[in-house]
């Protein structure tokens, strides 16, 4: 009994991260050219944060340059270039 509390324990602590998860950061990767590239991959952002991402670092708007998602919701990598 008391292993059974213990996995349901950790299961949900686990769950818990998941749904509260850290934000993945915006890299920029080209000074000169304004483009930066982000992920917002697994149960704690979709791509909706992405996008939300790319408003805030960009005020005056953005293009998207590329986006990548394997489907699974595992992997979702964000490209995208600030307006002038």
């Amino acid at each position: 009994m008391k292993k059974l509390l213990l996995v349901t324990f950790f299961g949900l602590v686990g769950c818990v991260q998941l749904m509260h998860g850290q934000e993945q950061p915006v890299i920029q990767k080209s000074i000169k050219d304004s483009i930066y590239f982000t992920t917002c991959a697994g149960a704690a952002e979709g791509w909706s944060d992405c996008y939300s991402k790319a408003r805030r670092t960009c005020p005056n708007g953005y293009v998207e340059i590329s986006s990548y998602d394997n489907h699974i919701g595992t992997k979702r990598d964000y490209t995208f270039q600030c307006k002038r």
